[in-house]
């Protein structure tokens, strides 16, 4: 076991079953972090399967290695909110159940990222006030600046305004938190950087975020940007967030992939590619490879959940796992809430009041003021701003 050895008095609940590559590669990433950093976990999914995989890995002894079984496995063509409601015995399910309990401090999966945010939200719910969680990834920048923020990458297909809003709230007490980095500038994703550029909707989480004084808002960014030092945060949709995300993962394969063609046949070309191997192979496992990241938080759950890529490999498995057990033992929710909660000077109870009820109080203002104008035109597309 490696010296940076980690203590936990919870294991994460890992949903074994779930992923592009069947359950192998995970028990495999879930057994490298028990054995490089005494982290433990509870292996959830079938039972014969589990063991099968842990004797090949000769993991069946492992302390630090638990399984629990559970008979359903939702698959990545299964709808959401079905299959949760069908499978109640689905390993995602059962792995959030675990730490319902109090058996397990997080959960990490690299199956269905619409079923993992439906158990999630079934089984331990939202924090206060959170009208839908977000995923947030990690995008890599060169040099010793600090990975961006992007959220949300996946979860919500289809954000309002308010949306935005509060997925700008989360990524900034992400930021501090997990990142170290003190009051972050957030961005909104966009075509360009004039205010009159985006959509309708992000024209008006623009408006709401300018008006904040809690926010470091330092309005549009577009997508060249996100490797740049723009901004800290950077807030879009899940459609947009995941396309962005999955386009520079292909990015990076292209660039590579294009060196190895180029050099072929030309021995100068493969005398510096041979020299310069070591470097671009720490830039890639270090920097360009996501499984570096292992995964990213599902920010809004009263819980710690971690989503993986579903062609995740062991080693992303690995990092996730650790990611989600830092998370959790650093207290990455409490301080999220908790933050709101300081921001807001009280207790936040839901949309009903708070920094919540300020931001609809804002959108509200707008509707009736716009539905007012005489201008049938102008009413027309501000009603359609709202949508």
């Amino acid at each position: 076991m490696s010296t940076e050895t980690i203590l936990s008095p919870l294991p994460v609940a890992v949903d074994a079953m779930g992923g592009d590559h069947g359950p192998s590669v995970v028990v495999e990433g879930a057994v490298a972090a028990a054995r490089e950093w005494g982290i433990r976990s509870i292996l959830v999914g079938r039972n014969d399967e589990l063991g099968a995989i842990l004797s090949q890995l000769g993991a069946s002894a492992e302390q630090l290695i638990s399984v629990q079984h559970a008979s359903e496995v939702i698959s990545m063509d299964d709808s959401p909110s079905v299959a949760i409601r069908g499978k109640l015995d689905a390993s995602v399910r059962v792995a959030f159940q675990l730490v319902k309990d109090g058996k397990a401090c997080a959960v990490v999966s690299p199956g269905n990222t619409g079923a993992m945010m439906a158990a999630g939200i079934a089984v331990c719910g939202i924090l206060p006030g959170v009208f839908r969680p977000a995923i947030s990834s990690l995008i890599p920048r060169p040099g010793a600046l600090k990975p961006l923020v992007l959220l949300d990458s996946g979860a919500n297909v289809d954000c309002n305004a308010q949306q935005l809003v509060q997925f700008a709230l989360m990524g900034k007490y992400y930021a501090m938190t997990a990142l170290g980095v003190d009051n972050p500038r957030v961005a909104l994703l966009s075509n360009g950087s004039e205010p009159s550029k985006g959509t309708d909707v992000i024209r008006a989480a623009g408006r709401t975020l300018s008006e904040m004084p809690e926010l470091n808002f330092v309005g549009y960014v577009e997508g060249r940007d996100l490797p740049r030092d723009s901004a800290d945060v950077v807030v879009c949709d899940g459609f947009v967030g995941n396309v962005v995300l999955k386009a520079m993962e292909g990015t990076v394969e292209l660039v590579f992939d294009s060196l190895r063609a180029h050099v072929k046949g030309n021995l100068r070309g493969k005398v510096g590619m041979w020299l310069a191997k070591p470097l671009f192979k720490s830039l890639f496992r270090e920097k360009l490879d996501p499984s570096a990241y292992g995964g990213a938080p599902l920010l809004g759950l009263s819980q710690v959940g971690i989503v993986c890529h579903g062609s995740a490999n062991s080693r992303a498995i690995k990092n996730a796992v650790r990611a989600a057990h830092r998370f959790a033992t650093e207290g990455l929710v409490p301080k999220i809430a908790d933050a709101l909660t300081e921001l807001e000077g009280g207790a936040v109870s839901g949309v009903q009041d708070g920094i919540w009820d300020r931001m609809g109080q804002r959108f509200e203002r707008r509707k009736r003021a716009r539905t007012q104008t005489t201008d049938p035109v102008s009413s027309a597309g501000d009603r359609e701003e709202r949508k």
